[in-house]
């Protein structure tokens, strides 16, 4: 028996060890394939491209006078005679016609709003081309839609000001009525992606002041619980904010001529930073992913110096630009600038990925979920750009 017991305790020792090595060597296992997931992610974000190559050219997309601009991760196209959509292969997704003089086109997501300055129709598209037409019966002055398709519409009615809030459908959700004397003229707004939160951008001259009214509004149940809607508001003497935006469903920017506001807040916006603008902004940009302010480079390193903030006001890189861009693409991973004939792709970490030509007239500049392909529309065409 005793001989037997000690057997069983050897067997049982085996099986122990032998268990141990298989967690030993599965934990390094995932610890080597971590150390090369690492060192790729290393490589490709300090990776530096001299050279380009052409994958693919699509021609017969658009005119010299077409707007050409990134329409989730493919190409909208529009003029004063319409609108069309295209993939990255230069299919044609859907078009919906019409005719103005001054269009205003807006995107978010998969939908495109598209209305005449000063007119009274209004254009609601979705991916799949599907179109509502609706007619406002008063001026458009601006638009905006959320990732969901519900647009929101300035309205000019002889002395007062309507936004009103419109689904994928063309039906009316909601209205509110602003007047210069009690509100102010509502310079800008933006409706966040949830379609519940409204951000509008007042603007009233009083006792000789320029002043600005920021007011939050919601549309859902919360906000069903308060007058007009109305669930936070700021005020600030002597300032103007002509940009209001969402970078997400919980975070708004308000930036004016002498600070950025960062708000915070699924239900109600609030104050969660203040970022100080001591010098002339040039020029302001955002995505998702964040945010960028543009200054003049007083330190003579570069015509122009840039902050780029992530989603919660954080400035994670400054870089000197030395040439004159005509706009930025931020994204995740990546800042690009570009005008005509120049392309800068910034990393995050602040390698300079690419900085060099792409050949012929660049018009507009699309990225690709691979960081080393570009989409890019010339005067002439569009090509897929591989960088090497």
């Amino acid at each position: 028996m005793l001989r037997e017991w000690f057997g069983k305790t050897d067997y049982r020792d085996k099986i122990f060890r032998h268990k141990l090595q298989v967690v030993y060597r599965t934990l390094l296992i995932i610890v080597l394939l971590g150390v090369a997931v690492l060192i790729l992610k290393i490589q490709s974000d300090n990776r530096v491209y001299t050279k380009y190559e052409v994958v693919k050219e699509m021609s017969g997309v658009g005119t010299q006078s077409s707007v050409f601009e990134n329409y989730d991760g493919n190409i909208v196209v529009h003029s004063k005679d319409g609108i069309s959509a295209y993939d990255d292969d230069g299919n044609q997704m859907w078009n919906q016609s019409y005719e103005m003089q001054s269009p205003i086109v807006k995107k978010n997501g998969s939908y495109v709003v598209a209305g005449d300055y000063k007119g009274t129709t209004l254009y609601i598209i979705g991916k799949k081309g599907t179109t509502a037409e609706v007619a406002t019966n008063l001026p458009i002055l601006e638009l905006d839609v959320s990732e969901q398709g519900v647009a929101a519409v300035l309205l000019q009615d002889k002395d007062v000001t309507w936004l009103r809030l419109y689904t994928q459908k063309g039906e009316l959700i909601s209205e509110i009525k602003t007047s210069m004397r009690n509100n102010g003229y509502p310079l800008a707004f933006a409706i966040s992606p949830d379609n519940i939160k409204l951000g509008v951008s007042y603007v009233k001259a009083e006792s000789g002041m320029v002043n600005t009214s920021l007011a939050f509004y919601n549309f859902g149940g919360v906000g069903q619980n308060v007058t007009d809607n109305l669930v936070s508001g700021y005020e600030y003497s002597g300032q103007v904010f002509p940009l209001v935006a969402y970078l997400n469903d919980e975070t708004a920017v308000a930036v004016g001529d002498q600070k950025l506001l960062l708000l915070k807040g699924k239900q109600k916006p609030t104050l969660e930073k203040e970022i100080v603008i001591d010098q002339e902004l040039q020029g302001t940009y955002y995505s998702e992913a964040g945010f960028v302010l543009v200054y003049r480079d007083l330190d003579g390193k570069g015509q122009y110096n840039i902050h780029i903030y992530n989603e919660d006001g954080e400035l994670t890189l400054e870089h000197n630009v030395d040439f004159e861009f005509k706009d930025i693409v931020l994204d995740q991973k990546k800042v690009i600038m570009y005008n005509e004939t120049k392309v800068l792709v910034l990393g995050m970490n602040g390698v300079e990925k690419y900085n060099g030509e792409l050949g012929g007239n660049i018009q507009a500049l699309i990225p690709t979920e691979s960081n080393s392909n570009l989409l890019v529309v010339y005067s002439d065409g569009i090509k897929l750009i591989k960088l090497r």
